[in-house]
């Protein structure tokens, strides 16, 4: 099973070793890695199973090239033969066969091509790599807490019109729905799989930063944001406030491996470049 192969290196491809030597053309030939590590690490389990896992393979590949795809212009193909690279490889390799949509698929595609960057500090390829190790253990309710707290501690949304604001504002809420039902165990659950810290003093009546930015918002706590809501008909404002409630916003803080997963889970609705996050 392992025994060593010769084979001559393309140009424009890199030669790395995971069960032999395999030669990688950038973007093309990464499937073949994969399943090369999938069959190395599950070789004997039953037909069944094996079936399973290699469909849930397949969707996690398909998954990485629409990835690499985006990301293709910043990605560093030399990296394929650092021995790092393969260990993160073989390990999302494992979560994915075992664990298949629930492993968070598309988030672990975004942190490998972030520490698959050209330019990928170091820093920042060490918490992409610990994310790597959260993420298939996180459901994706515990993902949305995550980029509420980002949400309300970090983002900022352009412009002063209030009516544009709270549109967009419904907009990120959708994409974070499952964050309603979080209960405190949850968080403990999120703590205890260190993405989260508790806070040594709760913060009550939590307002998200960015409110203190709009004109008519500034100065208002928000049972009196809820109100002003209300009389000029903005619908998502207060649902946000009221979703900070539920999530116990105000008792725990994100850890630096869980401000990039809340990052990378609201990349659709932000500009931000990951990778300067923690200059």
């Amino acid at each position: 099973m392992f025994e060593k192969q010769k084979q001559d290196v393309g140009n424009n491809s890199t030669a790395i070793q995971a069960n032999g030597n395999i030669t990688i053309t950038p973007y093309h030939e990464l499937r073949t890695i994969f399943l090369d590590l999938f069959e190395l690490n599950f070789p004997r389990i039953q037909q069944v199973a094996k079936e399973i896992a290699d469909n849930r393979i397949q969707s996690f590949l398909s998954e990485l090239q629409s990835s690499f795809e985006k990301h293709k212009e910043h990605i560093d193909p030399v990296k394929f033969s650092e021995p790092a690279i393969q260990y993160e490889m073989q390990a999302m390799a494992i979560d994915v066969a075992r664990k298949g949509d629930k492993s968070n698929i598309e988030l672990l595609c975004e942190l490998f091509c972030t520490i698959m960057s050209k330019d990928c500090p170091e820093l920042i390829e060490l918490i992409a790599s610990e994310g790597r190790r959260i993420l298939p253990m996180l459901s994706s309710r515990h993902v949305s807490y995550l980029s509420l707290e980002i949400i309300v501690n970090e983002a900022s949304i352009p412009g002063t019109n209030l009516n544009a604001i709270d549109q967009s504002i419904g907009e990120t809420i959708n994409h974070i729905k499952e964050a309603k039902n979080t209960t405190y165990s949850d968080l403990q659950y999120v703590a205890c799989a260190g993405a989260i810290v508790q806070r040594g003093i709760t913060v009550v009546g939590t307002v998200p930063s960015f409110f203190m930015d709009i004109p008519e918002l500034k100065g208002k706590n928000a049972e009196q944001i809820i109100e002003h809501s209300k009389i000029n008909g903005l619908k998502n404002l207060p649902k946000l406030l009221k979703l900070l409630q539920r999530c116990h916003i105000g008792r725990f803080e994100l850890t630096a491996v869980g401000r990039l997963i809340g990052w990378l889970n609201l990349s659709k609705f932000s500009q931000i470049d990951i990778k300067t996050l923690f200059q």
